[in-house]
C-alpha cells in the first residue's frame, strides 16, 4: 500500500478505534456499473462484469480492505489491523450487496491489537480446510497464523521469515496465494533495489531428509504497475492482481496470468496480461482478490483499499472469466 503521509495519520487513527471484539457491522451496499459513461459495455476482453457495490459504513474502522478470500463465506482484512467476514448476496448470478458483516481487530499472541506499525494487515489466505488464516503484514513484515473458530482472532503463530527481512517498510507482504499442496506464496509490492519483486513459495521445496526449505523467485509486474493480490486459477496457473496510480490517469488495474511451471528457485517470472481497466470504468485502488468455480464457469472478484479517504471507495466487483 502507498499512501501519503496524511492518508497514513488518518489510517493510524482509525485503526486506534478497531473493535476489541467480533462484532456486527452495518454496511450498506450501493450498485456501481461497470462504466458510468456506457451502460451497454459490460466488460472488457476476457472479463465480463457480473455486478459490483460500492461498500459504506459509519463504523470508523471500516475500510482498507486489502485482501479477500471467498470460499463460501468471505474474508478481508484492512490497513488498520481488521479482520471482516461476510456473506455475499447474489441475485440471478450477479452480486448485489453483502450481509451478515462482522469485525474485528486481529491481536498478536499476547491478545493486544498493537499499533498501526505492526497491525498493517495487507493480505491473507486460509488454510486447505479453511480453519485458519495466514496474514501478512507490511511495516513488520510478518506472517500470522490466525485460528478462525475462536471468539477473539487472536494469532497462534508470527513468522518472520529471513527471506522478508530486507523487504520495503511499505511495500512487503502485500500478496498472499495458497499454490497446490497447501504451499503459501507470498509477493513483495516493492523491491528493495526498485526491480522486480522479490517473492517466496513458502515451504515448496523438500529436501531428501524430509524437512522443506522455501523458493525464493521474482515477479515483473506490468510497467509502472505494482502486485497486490494473487488467487490461484487452477493446478497450472495463478492471476496476479497489480494496481497502478498516476496524477494524471489515476488508477488502474491489470490482471497477469502466471504459469506455475515458470515459478523455479532464482527465476524471474513475468506471465502474459489478460486484462487492464481504468476509468471510466468502475474501480478504484483494487487491492484484493480471489476466484471461485460454480459449474464448470470460473468468476473474479476484486476489492479496494479506500485508504480511508472520503475521494475513494471501497469496492467489490464481480466478473466472470470468460474461455479464451
Amino acid at each position: 500500500m502507498r499512501v501519503p503521509v496524511l492518508l497514513s495519520l488518518a489510517i493510524a487513527a482509525c485503526g486506534n478505534a478497531a473493535p476489541p471484539a467480533i462484532e456486527p457491522v452495518a454496511v450498506e451496499s450501493i450498485a456501481v456499473p461497470f462504466d458510468a459513461r456506457d451502460a451497454a459495455r459490460q466488460g472488457e476482453g476476457r472479463l465480463s462484469y457480473a455486478g459490483g457495490v460500492a461498500l459504506r459504513s459509519s463504523t470508523p474502522w471500516f475500510g482498507g480492505l486489502s485482501g479477500l478470500r471467498c470460499p463460501d463465506r468471505c474474508y478481508a482484512v484492512g490497513d488498520a489491523g481488521v479482520l471482516l467476514s461476510f456473506d455475499r448476496v447474489e441475485r440471478d448470478g450477479r452480486l448485489v450487496g453483502i450481509q451478515n458483516v462482522r469485525g474485528r481487530a486481529l491481536l498478536d499472541r499476547e491478545g493486544a491489537a498493537g499499533a498501526k506499525a505492526t497491525r498493517d494487515a495487507e493480505s491473507l489466505v486460509l488454510s486447505p480446510g479453511g480453519a485458519e488464516a495466514l496474514v501478512g503484514f507490511e511495516r513488520s513484515n510478518s506472517l500470522w497464523v490466525v485460528p478462525l473458530g475462536q471468539p477473539e482472532w487472536r494469532a497462534r503463530q508470527v513468522y518472520t521469515l529471513p527471506e522478508m527481512k530486507d523487504w520495503p517498510l511499505n511495500g512487503g507482504a502485500e500478496t498472499l496465494a495458497m499454490l497446490p499442496g497447501g504451499v503459501p506464496l507470498v509477493i513483495a509490492e516493492e523491491a528493495p533495489d526498485g526491480g522486480d519483486r522479490p517473492a517466496i513459495a513458502i515451504g515448496a521445496v523438500k529436501r531428501p531428509d524430509g524437512t522443506r526449505a522455501n523458493l525464493a523467485f521474482r515477479y515483473r509486474p506490468p510497467a509502472n504497475f505494482s502486485p497486490t493480490d494473487a488467487a490461484l486459477l487452477d493446478d497450472e496457473r495463478l492471476i496476479v492482481l497489480n494496481r497502478a496510480f498516476s496524477p494524471l490517469t489515476g488508477v488502474a488495474m491489470a490482471l497477469v496470468e502466471l504459469p506455475l511451471a515458470e515459478i523455479k528457485e532464482g527465476a524471474t517470472v513475468q506471465g502474459r496480461e489478460i486484462a487492464r481497466l481504468r476509468p471510466p470504468v468502475s474501480i478504484d485502488n483494487m487491492e484484493g482478490i480471489d476466484i471461485r468455480r460454480e459449474d464448470g464457469r470460473v468468476f473474479v472478484y476484486l476489492v479496494s483499499d479506500d485508504n480511508f479517504n472520503a475521494a475513494q471507495r471501497t469496492l467489490l466487483l464481480k466478473f466472470e472469466l470468460l474461455p479464451e
